[in-house]
Protein backbone atom coordinates (compact mmCIF):
# COMPACT_ATOMS: atom_id res chain seq x y z
CA UNK A 1 0.00 0.00 0.00
CA UNK A 2 0.84 3.71 -0.84
CA UNK A 3 2.03 5.43 2.06
CA UNK A 4 0.21 9.20 2.94
CA UNK A 5 2.91 10.91 1.58
CA UNK A 6 2.85 8.61 -1.74
CA UNK A 7 -0.82 9.35 -1.65
CA UNK A 8 -0.05 13.28 -1.84
CA UNK A 9 2.71 13.42 -4.18
CA UNK A 10 0.70 11.60 -6.87
CA UNK A 11 -2.63 13.69 -6.24
CA UNK A 12 -0.34 16.73 -6.85
CA UNK A 13 1.05 15.25 -10.41
CA UNK A 14 -2.43 14.45 -11.33
CA UNK A 15 -3.89 18.09 -10.28
CA UNK A 16 -0.62 19.25 -12.80
CA UNK A 17 -1.36 17.39 -15.62
CA UNK A 18 -5.29 18.25 -15.66
CA UNK A 19 -3.61 22.22 -15.53
CA UNK A 20 -1.34 21.18 -18.42
CA UNK A 21 -4.09 19.68 -20.49
CA UNK A 22 -6.40 22.44 -20.16
CA UNK A 23 -3.55 24.45 -21.22
CA UNK A 24 -3.01 23.05 -23.88
CA UNK A 25 -7.10 22.42 -24.85
CA UNK A 26 -7.18 26.67 -24.82
CA UNK A 27 -4.14 26.91 -26.71
CA UNK A 28 -5.54 24.42 -29.30
CA UNK A 29 -9.15 26.36 -28.82
CA UNK A 30 -7.43 29.80 -29.68
CA UNK A 31 -5.42 28.71 -32.30
CA UNK A 32 -8.73 27.28 -34.57
CA UNK A 33 -9.52 30.47 -34.02
CA UNK A 34 -7.39 32.14 -36.25
CA UNK A 35 -6.91 31.37 -40.15
CA UNK A 36 -3.40 32.57 -39.92
CA UNK A 37 -2.42 28.98 -37.57
CA UNK A 38 -2.62 25.89 -38.77
CA UNK A 39 -4.77 23.14 -37.50
CA UNK A 40 -3.17 20.00 -37.14
CA UNK A 41 -6.86 18.07 -37.54
CA UNK A 42 -7.25 19.96 -40.52
CA UNK A 43 -4.15 20.55 -42.42
CA UNK A 44 -3.97 22.95 -45.57
CA UNK A 45 -2.15 21.29 -48.44
CA UNK A 46 -0.33 24.23 -50.55
CA UNK A 47 0.83 21.73 -53.26
CA UNK A 48 -3.34 21.20 -53.77
CA UNK A 49 -4.34 22.12 -57.08
CA UNK A 50 -6.62 25.30 -57.88
CA UNK A 51 -9.64 23.87 -58.95
CA UNK A 52 -13.13 25.31 -59.82
CA UNK A 53 -13.49 28.71 -61.96
CA UNK A 54 -10.07 29.99 -60.42
CA UNK A 55 -8.36 27.47 -62.42
CA UNK A 56 -9.13 28.72 -65.87
CA UNK A 57 -9.10 32.71 -65.08
CA UNK A 58 -6.41 34.10 -64.12
CA UNK A 59 -8.34 37.50 -62.78
CA UNK A 60 -10.43 35.63 -60.74
CA UNK A 61 -7.73 33.49 -59.24
CA UNK A 62 -5.71 36.55 -58.24
CA UNK A 63 -9.09 37.68 -56.46
CA UNK A 64 -9.25 34.65 -54.43
CA UNK A 65 -5.30 35.05 -53.90
CA UNK A 66 -6.32 38.91 -52.22
CA UNK A 67 -9.92 37.54 -50.23
CA UNK A 68 -7.17 35.12 -48.72
CA UNK A 69 -4.97 37.66 -48.33
CA UNK A 70 -7.36 40.10 -46.94
CA UNK A 71 -7.85 37.26 -44.42
CA UNK A 72 -4.08 36.64 -43.25
CA UNK A 73 -4.80 33.25 -45.03
CA UNK A 74 -1.38 33.91 -46.64
CA UNK A 75 -0.64 30.06 -47.03
CA UNK A 76 -3.76 29.69 -49.46
CA UNK A 77 -2.86 33.26 -50.59
CA UNK A 78 0.35 32.05 -51.67
CA UNK A 79 -0.86 29.08 -53.59
CA UNK A 80 -3.38 31.27 -55.89
CA UNK A 81 -0.69 34.21 -56.92
CA UNK A 82 1.87 31.83 -57.46
CA UNK A 83 -0.59 30.14 -59.73
CA UNK A 84 -1.67 33.07 -61.50
CA UNK A 85 2.07 33.42 -61.95
CA UNK A 86 3.09 30.37 -63.11
CA UNK A 87 -0.14 29.51 -65.82
CA UNK A 88 -0.37 33.13 -67.01
CA UNK A 89 2.53 35.00 -67.58
CA UNK A 90 1.91 37.27 -69.95
CA UNK A 91 -1.15 38.07 -68.22
CA UNK A 92 -1.71 41.53 -66.56
CA UNK A 93 -2.41 39.64 -63.27
CA UNK A 94 0.98 37.51 -63.25
CA UNK A 95 2.65 41.07 -62.31
CA UNK A 96 0.47 42.07 -59.75
CA UNK A 97 0.35 38.31 -58.35
CA UNK A 98 4.37 38.75 -58.34
CA UNK A 99 3.55 42.53 -56.44
CA UNK A 100 1.19 40.74 -53.65
CA UNK A 101 3.95 38.32 -53.12
CA UNK A 102 6.10 40.79 -51.90
CA UNK A 103 3.59 42.70 -50.03
CA UNK A 104 2.77 39.20 -48.18
CA UNK A 105 6.83 39.22 -47.00
CA UNK A 106 6.44 43.04 -46.09
CA UNK A 107 3.36 42.39 -43.81
CA UNK A 108 4.26 39.05 -42.29
CA UNK A 109 8.31 41.09 -41.03
CA UNK A 110 10.05 38.89 -43.83
CA UNK A 111 11.80 42.41 -44.63
CA UNK A 112 14.78 41.00 -46.53
CA UNK A 113 12.63 38.61 -48.89
CA UNK A 114 10.29 42.03 -49.47
CA UNK A 115 12.95 43.85 -50.62
CA UNK A 116 14.18 41.55 -52.71
CA UNK A 117 10.77 41.02 -54.68
CA UNK A 118 10.15 44.43 -54.91
CA UNK A 119 13.53 44.65 -56.32
CA UNK A 120 12.82 41.72 -58.67
CA UNK A 121 9.67 43.28 -59.97
CA UNK A 122 10.93 46.44 -60.49
CA UNK A 123 13.58 44.86 -62.45
CA UNK A 124 11.20 42.44 -64.14
CA UNK A 125 8.63 45.35 -65.01
CA UNK A 126 10.45 48.90 -65.15
CA UNK A 127 7.83 50.39 -67.05
CA UNK A 128 4.77 48.61 -65.12
CA UNK A 129 1.99 51.22 -63.51
CA UNK A 130 3.09 50.06 -60.18
CA UNK A 131 6.88 49.88 -60.46
CA UNK A 132 7.23 53.37 -58.59
CA UNK A 133 5.44 52.08 -55.69
CA UNK A 134 7.77 48.47 -55.62
CA UNK A 135 10.55 50.84 -56.07
CA UNK A 136 9.36 53.08 -53.05
CA UNK A 137 8.80 49.83 -50.54
CA UNK A 138 12.32 48.57 -51.50
CA UNK A 139 13.18 51.16 -49.33
CA UNK A 140 10.59 51.15 -46.94
CA UNK A 141 11.36 47.04 -46.20
CA UNK A 142 15.02 47.58 -45.76
CA UNK A 143 14.05 50.37 -43.32
CA UNK A 144 11.87 48.40 -41.47
CA UNK A 145 14.80 45.54 -41.37
CA UNK A 146 16.48 48.24 -38.60
CA UNK A 147 18.24 46.95 -35.52
CA UNK A 148 14.84 46.67 -32.90
CA UNK A 149 14.52 49.30 -30.67
CA UNK A 150 12.75 47.45 -28.10
CA UNK A 151 15.42 47.55 -25.64
CA UNK A 152 17.15 51.05 -24.28
CA UNK A 153 20.76 49.84 -24.10
CA UNK A 154 22.27 50.05 -26.64
CA UNK A 155 20.44 53.18 -27.98
CA UNK A 156 19.92 52.76 -31.51
CA UNK A 157 22.42 54.66 -33.01
CA UNK A 158 25.17 52.90 -31.53
CA UNK A 159 23.68 49.67 -33.37
CA UNK A 160 24.36 48.30 -37.34
CA UNK A 161 22.90 50.71 -39.35
CA UNK A 162 23.00 48.75 -42.37
CA UNK A 163 19.79 48.57 -43.19
CA UNK A 164 19.52 52.20 -43.07
CA UNK A 165 22.07 52.68 -45.62
CA UNK A 166 20.60 50.68 -47.97
CA UNK A 167 17.05 52.21 -47.49
CA UNK A 168 18.63 55.43 -48.30
CA UNK A 169 20.54 54.09 -50.97
CA UNK A 170 17.10 53.06 -52.51
CA UNK A 171 14.65 55.85 -51.60
CA UNK A 172 17.42 58.00 -52.93
CA UNK A 173 17.11 56.11 -56.53
CA UNK A 174 13.91 56.36 -56.81
CA UNK A 175 13.99 59.74 -56.26
CA UNK A 176 15.89 60.36 -59.47
CA UNK A 177 13.91 57.25 -61.10
CA UNK A 178 10.70 58.21 -60.31
CA UNK A 179 10.91 62.44 -59.66
CA UNK A 180 7.11 62.95 -60.58
CA UNK A 181 5.81 59.68 -58.57
CA UNK A 182 2.77 60.88 -56.34
CA UNK A 183 4.96 58.80 -53.11
CA UNK A 184 7.77 61.17 -53.48
CA UNK A 185 7.03 63.02 -50.36
CA UNK A 186 6.67 60.02 -48.44
CA UNK A 187 9.90 59.22 -49.69
CA UNK A 188 11.57 62.18 -48.53
CA UNK A 189 10.33 61.82 -45.07
CA UNK A 190 11.52 58.81 -44.98
CA UNK A 191 15.01 59.79 -46.46
CA UNK A 192 15.00 62.77 -44.00
CA UNK A 193 14.93 59.74 -40.96
CA UNK A 194 17.46 57.73 -42.49
CA UNK A 195 19.70 60.55 -42.82
CA UNK A 196 19.25 61.93 -38.89
CA UNK A 197 19.58 58.33 -37.47
CA UNK A 198 22.84 58.17 -39.67
CA UNK A 199 24.50 61.23 -38.91
CA UNK A 200 23.65 60.36 -35.06
CA UNK A 201 25.62 56.94 -35.42
CA UNK A 202 28.14 59.09 -37.32
CA UNK A 203 28.54 61.12 -34.26
CA UNK A 204 28.60 58.18 -31.75
CA UNK A 205 31.89 56.87 -33.87
CA UNK A 206 33.56 60.07 -34.12
CA UNK A 207 32.97 61.04 -30.81
CA UNK A 208 34.74 57.37 -29.19
CA UNK A 209 37.83 58.42 -31.32
CA UNK A 210 37.37 61.60 -29.32
CA UNK A 211 36.81 60.17 -25.98
CA UNK A 212 40.30 58.03 -26.43
CA UNK A 213 42.24 60.51 -27.36
CA UNK A 214 42.51 59.23 -31.39
CA UNK A 215 42.84 62.57 -32.56
CA UNK A 216 43.71 61.82 -36.22
CA UNK A 217 40.90 59.33 -36.04
CA UNK A 218 38.57 61.86 -34.99
CA UNK A 219 39.17 64.53 -36.85
CA UNK A 220 38.28 62.40 -39.88
CA UNK A 221 35.06 61.04 -38.45
CA UNK A 222 33.94 64.75 -37.57
CA UNK A 223 34.70 65.74 -41.13
CA UNK A 224 33.02 62.71 -42.35
CA UNK A 225 29.84 64.12 -40.71
CA UNK A 226 30.21 67.12 -41.96
CA UNK A 227 30.43 66.59 -45.76
CA UNK A 228 27.68 63.79 -45.38
CA UNK A 229 25.01 65.40 -43.33
CA UNK A 230 26.18 69.08 -42.01
CA UNK A 231 22.84 70.42 -43.68
CA UNK A 232 21.13 68.43 -40.87
CA UNK A 233 19.71 70.86 -38.03
CA UNK A 234 19.49 73.84 -40.51
CA UNK A 235 23.49 73.49 -40.85
CA UNK A 236 23.99 73.52 -36.94
CA UNK A 237 25.48 69.85 -37.36
CA UNK A 238 28.36 70.90 -39.79
CA UNK A 239 29.65 73.91 -37.84
CA UNK A 240 29.82 71.50 -34.80
CA UNK A 241 31.25 68.94 -36.61
CA UNK A 242 34.07 71.22 -38.22
CA UNK A 243 35.12 72.86 -34.77
CA UNK A 244 35.01 69.02 -33.20
CA UNK A 245 37.53 68.37 -36.50
CA UNK A 246 39.95 71.37 -35.98
CA UNK A 247 40.24 71.03 -32.25
CA UNK A 248 41.17 67.46 -32.77
CA UNK A 249 43.30 68.54 -35.39
CA UNK A 250 44.66 70.87 -32.79
CA UNK A 251 45.42 67.88 -30.21
CA UNK A 252 47.33 66.33 -32.74
CA UNK A 253 49.21 68.98 -33.70
CA UNK A 254 48.64 68.84 -37.27
CA UNK A 255 48.58 72.51 -37.89
CA UNK A 256 48.48 73.47 -41.43
CA UNK A 257 44.99 71.43 -41.64
CA UNK A 258 44.17 73.03 -38.64
CA UNK A 259 44.40 76.30 -40.56
CA UNK A 260 42.12 74.66 -43.68
CA UNK A 261 39.51 73.12 -41.11
CA UNK A 262 38.85 76.79 -39.54
CA UNK A 263 38.70 78.77 -42.23
CA UNK A 264 36.14 76.05 -43.32
CA UNK A 265 34.20 77.15 -39.97
CA UNK A 266 34.47 81.04 -41.61
CA UNK A 267 33.20 80.19 -44.57
CA UNK A 268 31.02 77.57 -44.00
CA UNK A 269 29.05 79.08 -40.82
CA UNK A 270 29.64 82.66 -40.86
CA UNK A 271 27.32 83.60 -38.02
CA UNK A 272 28.21 79.98 -36.51
CA UNK A 273 28.28 79.82 -32.94
CA UNK A 274 32.35 79.04 -33.17
CA UNK A 275 33.01 81.84 -35.68
CA UNK A 276 34.64 84.21 -32.57
CA UNK A 277 36.49 80.96 -31.17
CA UNK A 278 37.81 79.60 -34.82
CA UNK A 279 38.96 83.54 -35.80
CA UNK A 280 40.70 83.57 -32.22
CA UNK A 281 42.66 80.66 -33.09
CA UNK A 282 43.70 81.60 -36.85
CA UNK A 283 45.08 84.68 -35.73
CA UNK A 284 46.97 83.08 -33.12
CA UNK A 285 48.22 80.45 -36.15
CA UNK A 286 48.90 83.49 -38.24
CA UNK A 287 51.48 85.21 -35.85
CA UNK A 288 54.98 85.16 -36.90
CA UNK A 289 56.59 82.85 -35.14
CA UNK A 290 59.80 84.89 -33.72
CA UNK A 291 63.41 82.77 -33.26
CA UNK A 292 65.39 82.56 -30.81
CA UNK A 293 68.65 84.97 -31.85
CA UNK A 294 71.97 84.12 -29.72
CA UNK A 295 74.21 86.87 -29.28
CA UNK A 296 76.85 87.74 -31.92
CA UNK A 297 80.51 86.03 -31.01
CA UNK A 298 83.66 88.35 -30.94
CA UNK A 299 86.03 87.52 -33.86
CA UNK A 300 89.43 88.74 -32.13
CA UNK A 301 90.17 85.42 -30.33
CA UNK A 302 90.77 85.75 -26.48
CA UNK A 303 94.25 86.05 -25.52
CA UNK A 304 96.13 82.65 -24.84
CA UNK A 305 96.22 82.23 -20.90
CA UNK A 306 99.99 82.15 -19.71
CA UNK A 307 100.93 80.33 -16.67
CA UNK A 308 102.26 83.19 -13.76
CA UNK A 309 106.09 82.74 -13.15
CA UNK A 310 107.02 81.10 -9.88
CA UNK A 311 108.95 82.70 -7.39
CA UNK A 312 111.86 81.79 -5.94
CA UNK A 313 111.65 81.97 -1.96
CA UNK A 314 114.45 83.60 -0.63
CA UNK A 315 115.94 81.71 1.97
CA UNK A 316 116.72 82.82 5.60
CA UNK A 317 119.67 85.02 6.47
CA UNK A 318 122.75 83.68 7.84
CA UNK A 319 126.32 84.90 9.36
CA UNK A 320 129.15 86.70 7.85
CA UNK A 321 130.52 83.35 6.70
CA UNK A 322 127.64 82.35 4.68
CA UNK A 323 127.91 81.34 1.00
CA UNK A 324 127.86 83.88 -1.83
CA UNK A 325 125.83 83.43 -4.44
CA UNK A 326 127.02 80.37 -7.07
CA UNK A 327 129.78 78.76 -3.91
CA UNK A 328 129.55 76.50 -1.82
CA UNK A 329 129.12 76.51 1.34
CA UNK A 330 132.39 77.70 3.64
CA UNK A 331 133.40 74.58 5.45
CA UNK A 332 133.21 74.25 9.19
CA UNK A 333 136.64 74.14 11.53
Amino acid sequence: METTSELRVMAKAGALALVLVGALGGALSCASGSKDTIDITKPVDATKPVTGVEASNAEKAYRKGLEEKSSSNFIDATKYFEYVRNNFPYSQYAALSELALADMYYERDEFGSAAAAYGDFVKSHPSHPKADYAAYRIGLAHFADRSSEMFVYPPAHEKDQAPVRAALEALQKFEHVYPKSELLPDARRLMDECRSRLADHARYVANFYWKRKAWKGAAGRYLELADAYGDLDSGRVRTDALWRAAQSLKNAEQTDDEKLVLQRVLEDAPNGPHRQEAEQRLAELSRPVVPDVAAPRDPTPAPAKVAPEKTAVPEAPGDAGDKQPGQAPAAQP
